[in-house]
């Protein structure tokens, strides 16, 4: 009971919580179905352990795993309970790391009641079980002030898990290298990292051999989207191979989002894209077109980019398509509409089957759903609190030695793997909204370590807080003040 009076303001948080994600089990039955990806994941399972050419297998293993069970609602269900145990382990990660009671549960609210983060729990993709993945591995490293060789270890394993969700991962496995050796702690927990990623990841490799998968080249291939949208072929210098990826319209009547034109390329392309020398052949095209049009690429990239910072910023009908699918909606889409023209999410079929359902009439709207509309309309805290943790993280670099450099270094650190992962994904790909979802997590825990550290006096330590809140609170006081580590409590000595 104890235990639960101190902690009180984050268990009614996470109790309201349960209550919103009941809410969309009740209201949208089995799950949400996202088009042209959902039914992907589903088909999958007729082959489990076979590599894709452009989808990854470790969503496909979780719905494996859950099939027996015969229902779709167990997977949202599952994804749901992970969302709030993701809150839980941000606010014992700020709480170990001295951060005050108040401060770490507010930071705990958007992972709590954002709409994206309820709204991508209820859908059939890996977006929610990756950024678990992803915010644990990072979580690992940080938990401790100075993390071990054990601490290591999970995180490189659990960053494993997560690369063999969504590949995009990648590039932050060498990020947690940096950080490790910056932090000076011995070659022991980096070799432990290394040894825990590694293995597994050569393993996959192996498995993966010479066919095409997600994994290997073939992961190239997704650049092709990017380059094919601002390609002027009649002014580039290609080889006659790379000229048969030259799109068939000219620039300004292409499709305003890169994978569109991905998925819908030229048509005498077809499956030759997935063989060895079509994904040879696009990746070519994509670095000619990148290497003699950088301006156009950053300006594309920096734009797309800047919507994962900016509330709303306008990109074009096809995205705002997007943006309408990660609303609950008031009711499902009909079938009697095309999906580009009625962008609401689809119902999921039931049972355990690879198909939309897409019914002529689909369950009616209900007071329960136009609330939930409303709710997930108005409170997407994304774009803002990317964008805070960005400008927090600039303020406790320019406050310089003010601030802890525990606090500075790791809030680098966490603004690079999570909103500078959401850059990476529309510098190699596209933007879409849900691929800021991974950011949300580390954005917080950045927001709270800064606030911290600009509001408290730093201490003689350069070392954080490494020692978990007292199991009884009868012998501490009940506070939110950390104690100042440079402050000694031994009575002064005769002359001093």
């Amino acid at each position: 009971m104890t235990l639960l009076r101190r902690h009180l303001p984050i268990v009614i948080l996470l109790l309201v919580g349960l209550a919103l994600r009941v809410a969309y089990l009740s209201a949208y039955q089995p799950a949400f179905w996202f088009h042209g990806d959902s039914g992907a994941y589903l088909e999958m399972l007729a082959e489990p352990l076979q590599p894709h050419p452009n989808r990854p297998l470790g969503y496909v293993l979780l719905l494996s795993a859950l099939a027996p069970t015969g229902t779709l609602i167990t997977v949202v269900l599952t994804q749901h309970l992970l969302s709030l145990l993701l809150a839980v382990g941000c606010y014992a990660l700020l709480r170990r790391r001295g951060v005050a009671r108040w401060l770490a549960t507010l930071a705990a609210v958007p992972l709590i009641f954002d709409s994206l983060v309820l709204t991508m729990g209820h859908y059939l993709l890996p977006d929610l079980i990756f950024s678990v993945l992803f915010a644990t591995a990072v979580g690992a490293l940080l938990w401790s002030g100075r993390p071990g060789p054990v601490a290591a270890a999970v995180s490189g394993s659990v960053l494993a898990l997560a690369w063999v969700t969504k590949p995009t991962a990648l590039p932050v496995v060498i990020l947690l290298v940096i950080y490790l050796l910056v932090r000076r702690i011995g070659w022991r927990p980096v070799a432990a990292y290394a040894v825990a990623f590694l293995v597994p990841y050569a393993m996959v490799m192996v498995w993966v051999g010479d066919r095409q998968s997600v994994y290997g080249a073939q992961s190239g291939t997704a650049l092709y989207g990017r380059a094919a949208m601002i390609a002027d072929c009649e002014r580039l210098e290609l080889t006659d191979e790379e000229r048969i990826a030259c799109p068939d319209h000219p620039p300004g009547q292409r499709w305003d989002r890169a994978d569109a034109y991905f998925w819908r390329r030229p048509a005498r392309l077809g499956d030759w894209v997935y063989t060895p020398a079509g994904t040879r052949v696009l990746t070519s095209f994509s670095r000619a077109v990148i290497s003699q049009q950088p301006g156009d690429y950053l300006a594309i990239v920096a734009k797309e980019s800047a919507a994962h910072f900016v509330p709303g910023l306008y990109l074009g009908p096809m995205n705002e398509c997007l943006r309408e699918r990660l609303v609950p909606p008031a009711r499902f889409r009909s079938a009697r509409i095309r999906v580009q023209d009625h962008c609401p999410p689809a119902q999921a079929s039931a049972g355990y089957r690879p198909q939309v359902a897409d019914p002529v009439h689909p369950p009616p709207a209900t007071a329960l759903t136009h609330t939930l509309h409303w709710y997930g309309t108005y409170t997407r805290t994304v774009p803002v609190l990317l964008s805070l943790a960005v400008l927090l993280t600039v303020a406790v670099l320019l406050a310089g030695r003010r601030v802890a450099g525990w606090i500075r270094l790791d809030a680098v650190l966490l603004v690079l793997a999570g909103p500078g992962l959401a850059v990476f994904t529309v510098a190699i790909g596209m933007y879409e909204p849900r691929y800021a979802l991974p950011a949300l997590p580390l954005a917080v825990v950045t927001i709270a370590f800064a606030v911290h550290g600009l509001t408290h006096r730093r201490s003689r330590s350069d070392e954080p807080p490494d020692a978990a809140e007292p199991p009884d609170a009868a012998e501490q006081p009940d506070t939110d003040e950390q104690p100042d580590a440079g402050k000694s409590t031994a009575p002064p000595q005769p002359g001093s």
